[in-house]
């Protein structure tokens, strides 16, 4: 008899409930492993791309303002170099008026003309302005804007989070002048035609020196003044230029018959006695002048008082002129007190020069003025226009005309625009206003400080 065999088959059965829990359990805390890892990630991802962005923005700005203020013409007004609320103003290669301005209130650093200026960037907490002058010394608080050579940026960008100190500087393209309008008398005292007189003064405040030639004032061009400054168109460094008529006298002659009018020249004491006299036509001033036919030595003097105060320089001015030859016609100037104190030793010319002499160190004595000549041939030695004077202006300075008889076609006594220009740009200029005074009354209108650009 067969045996059936039997089959035992195992049914399969379900998770406990204990079994369940646990691996739902077990889900629940590697999807939240999951979730917290890729929001991390998120989050890492996001600080990562504002500080990425925050920092691209401020080396934007700061490489704008750099290109921007290299081609700068001309500065106005800087916050101080400690100010992180940071400002500066000034000209720009287009010749307008621009401005870079920290708004603390919106923390945007804002570029534009003054008064309309809109945002470059936010999340700037900080701006400062380090400027520099042409020894590379920064300038200290207040800047003196004339002196900018160099400007140093600093900028600290945050958004709370992320937080940036950059830095850039920038080196000017323009080689600044330094020259600016000093001092003008725009409507001088004593009625009439006052174009003859009037005057305006510039200041080279650079290191270096500065020649005006070429130069203009409104329009005129400027022509250097023999009689003042030796015929130098060039303004030394920490010096000035006075601009005047041809005619003008900026200063008060000493010796009044210098120009040989007056008949009586008996103050010159002269050695021979006859070697000078008093001779017409081809003068240099007028119609008079002192002339010497003599052959040999002969000299002609006067004694001449420099006053103690009231005057910035004092100098010793003649106008020579000889028909001889020149290897015969050597001319020293003496002051005979010093003892024989040389102050002018050289030939004199085919046509009329002028020379000048420093006697400011005299202020108070009483000093002799000697010519001496030696001439060996025929011919005429010719004197003319000696002055002795005092002028308001120092010794390290020049005189310059406009070449049409007046200042800028004349200054308005009313109020009026002086520009100099260099031949292809403006240098500085000035509008004044009677208002401020100088109206007539003898004063002249100078800057409080030529420097910052404040009148």
């Amino acid at each position: 008899m067969q045996k059936e065999t039997k089959k035992h088959i195992k049914r399969l059965r379900g998770l406990t409930l204990v079994e369940l829990i646990l691996v739902v359990g077990t889900i629940a805390i590697v999807a939240g492993a999951l979730v917290g890892l890729v929001g991390n990630s998120y989050e890492d991802w996001e600080l990562g791309s504002n500080r990425s962005t925050l920092l691209q923005d401020g080396q934007a700005v700061i490489e704008q303002m750099v290109r921007i203020l290299r081609q700068a013409q001309a500065f106005s007004a800087v916050s101080s170099p400690n100010d992180t609320a940071g400002y500066i103003t000034f000209t720009d290669v287009d010749g307008q008026s621009k401005e870079f301005r920290l708004d603390n209130s919106t923390n945007e650093l804002k570029y534009g003309e003054p008064g309309d200026i809109s945002a470059l960037t936010g999340s700037v907490s900080q701006l400062e302005f380090t400027c520099f002058d042409v020894d590379a010394n920064s300038l200290a608080a207040p800047v003196q804007v004339g002196s900018i050579q160099s400007v140093g940026i600093e900028t600290t960008l945050t958004d709370g989070t992320n937080s940036f100190t950059l830095s850039g500087r920038a080196f000017l393209h323009k080689d600044f002048q330094s020259v600016v309008i000093n001092e003008l008398m725009y409507n001088p005292s004593g009625g009439g035609s006052d174009a003859p007189k009037e005057w305006v003064e510039l200041y080279n405040s650079g290191d270096s020196i500065i020649d005006t030639n070429g130069w203009s004032i409104n329009g005129d061009t400027l022509i250097s003044h023999s009689q003042f400054g030796d015929g130098s168109t060039a303004i030394p460094a920490g010096g000035y230029a006075v601009i005047t008529a041809a005619t003008t006298n900026v200063y008060t002659e000493l010796v009044t018959n210098g120009g040989f009018e007056a008949v009586n020249i008996s103050s010159w004491i002269r050695n021979p006695s006859s070697s000078w006299s008093r001779t017409t036509g081809d003068a240099h001033g007028g119609t008079r002048k002192l002339e010497s036919t003599a052959t040999g030595a002969t000299s002609v003097y006067q004694q001449i008082t420099v006053p103690s105060s009231g005057f910035n320089s004092c100098l010793f001015l003649f106008w020579e002129k000889t028909t001889a030859t020149a290897s015969q016609t050597q001319i020293t100037v003496t002051i005979r007190s010093d003892p024989n104190q040389i102050g002018y030793s050289g030939q004199m010319h085919s046509d009329w020069t002028c020379h000048t002499m420093d006697v400011t160190a005299y202020a108070g004595q009483t000093v002799d003025v000697y010519f001496s000549t030696n001439k060996t041939g025929s011919g005429s030695l010719f004197l003319d226009d000696i002055s002795v004077a005092t002028s308001y202006v120092g010794i390290n300075a020049i005189r310059l005309s406009s070449g049409d008889g007046q200042i800028g076609n004349g200054l308005s006594d009313n109020g009026d625009t002086v520009a100099i220009t260099d031949g292809s740009a403006t240098v500085d200029s000035v509008t004044y206003d009677d208002a401020w005074g100088g109206d007539g009354d003898g004063t002249s209108l100078a800057r409080i400080d030529p420097l910052n650009n404040i009148s």
